[in-house]
């Protein structure tokens, strides 16, 4: 008898449980006029600012392949390594090669130079870039360019 008592008990409280927990025991009020408005209001600025992130991205990615499709017509070898000028500098301000109007009467002057070094010590590399990307342009080549020149031009001559 005591174990019929306690399946009982225990066939109770589970049925307890599967009714409050049960969809049509507790619904959810509706929102309030007030709070489907903020709702509203919310969801159309989230969609002006997704559509503004696509816009941004699109762009974003057609800058990315143009520049990515110059880069590799223009600095890269048909191996598909960096084109590189190994040079060496030549002279110096005092004594080196001397540039001047021949015949002009006017005096020359001592300047350094810079020669191609194929010796395999070169003093440096300079950065090869493909004739064609210099002379002429494609609309990828063009449009990739446009937007890399806005960046700020430098050198600078390390040692």
């Amino acid at each position: 008898m005591r174990r019929f008592l306690m399946l009982v008990a225990v066939a109770a409280v589970a049925g307890a449980m599967y009714a409050a927990a049960a969809i049509g025991s507790r619904e959810a009020s509706p929102p309030t006029a007030k709070q489907f408005a903020a709702l509203k209001k919310q969801v159309t600025i989230l969609n002006t600012k997704l559509k503004a992130l696509k816009k941004d991205e699109t762009q974003v990615k057609s800058a990315a392949v143009a520049a990515v499709e110059y880069i590799g017509a223009c600095f890269f070898d048909t191996s598909g390594n960096i084109e590189n000028l190994p040079v060496s500098e030549v002279g110096t301000s005092t004594f080196g090669f001397l540039v001047g109007a021949p015949g002009s009467g006017s005096t020359a002057t001592t300047r350094s130079a810079l020669d191609i070094d194929a010796s395999g010590s070169a003093q440096a590399l300079i950065q090869e870039v493909t004739p064609a990307c210099v002379t002429t342009t494609t609309s990828a080549q063009s449009s990739a360019r446009s937007r890399i020149m806005r960046m700020e031009p430098w050198a600078e001559r390390s040692r």
